[in-house]
């Protein structure tokens, strides 16, 4: 269990540090956001994979792993959703919610549990599953608006998929920045983790919790059945070892504070999609840290 409490303690403590200072300070969370979109993020894709060979059958695997995982958790959540008689708003919402937290949560828990090279293959999976929580995501809170082509334009405005192409390029060809302009992407790629964090401690202060039925089952959904589905997958997916451990545990995650930020964008119940990213992360440190204790458990 120390090596549990050693993977998810500081998440939640980095996380409970952002929820305090927010509710004696007024903090522009927005532009913690953009930096975070479009330099911290960008910066820790580039520093991390660059560095580290990453074979392209590993890749595909997570690639197919992370849309397995969306589909599946997609058709339980969709035939919740028509059993619930849920409205159009409600129900996108609901649809929403099969986004895993793959940056603010996934990233540091992963490298915490697995170290650097799980820091690595943890920002592999975020990668995809982000252009697909950054198109599908958005089609379903503006759907009744017809807007997937602006979905998939706003995925190409995203920095961090160049920078994931520039560090496949840099893998690829044996290139590497001059020394002095990659050491300043690293210094600035160290932000990402912790602003991340303190990004979700400011969410999780300006929500208002409630209880409700759908927030509960879109929760069992995430934090039961996702790590589950996951585990599954990745089998029949031909994960193993390491690799396998950091895709089950990036599945595992709460909900994706971006689903709150489009809700409230796109004015699709902003109320309960901000409740279940809130109790999905408060109810991880339960549920993820059982999924560590089998992942890190000796064999």
């Amino acid at each position: 269990m120390t090596s549990v409490l050693a993977a998810i303690g500081p998440v939640f403590v980095v996380t409970a540090a952002g929820y305090l200072l927010r509710r004696y300070v007024v903090l522009d969370v927005k532009t913690l956001s953009a930096l975070n979109i479009y330099l911290f993020i960008p910066a820790l894709v580039f520093a991390s994979l660059s560095q580290q060979t990453i074979a392209w059958a590993l890749f595909g695997k997570y690639a197919a792993g992370v849309i397995l995982m969306l589909l599946a958790t997609g058709v339980v959540l969709e035939l919740l959703a028509r059993f619930r008689g849920m409205g159009q708003a409600r129900h996108s919402a609901f649809l929403m919610t099969m986004f895993p937290n793959l940056g603010n949560f996934g990233l540091p828990v992963c490298k915490f549990a697995f170290g650097e090279t799980g820091l690595t293959l943890a920002v592999v999976v975020m990668v995809c599953g982000s252009f697909l929580q950054n198109s599908v995501g958005i089609y379903f809170a503006q759907r009744s608006r017809h807007g997937i082509r602006q979905a998939l334009l706003k995925v190409l405005g995203f920095p961090m998929i160049y920078a994931f192409a520039a560090a496949l390029l840099s893998q690829q060809m044996s290139w590497r920045l001059p020394e002095f302009l990659f050491r300043g992407v690293e210094i600035t790629s160290e932000a990402a983790i912790p602003v991340q964090l303190m990004i979700l401690g400011i969410q999780l202060a300006e929500t208002r919790l409630q209880k409700d039925v759908d927030i509960f089952l879109a929760c069992f959904v995430r934090l039961v059945l996702g790590p589950i589905f996951a585990a599954v997958i990745a089998t029949l997916a031909g994960m193993e070892g390491l690799s396998a451990g950091v895709f089950i545990l990036q599945m595992s995650g709460p909900v994706a504070v971006g689903m709150a930020v489009y809700g409230i964008h796109f004015e699709v119940s902003p109320g309960f999609l901000a409740n279940v990213v809130a109790w999905t992360f408060l109810l991880s440190l339960l549920s993820v840290s059982l999924v560590l204790y089998f992942l890190l458990r000796p064999v």
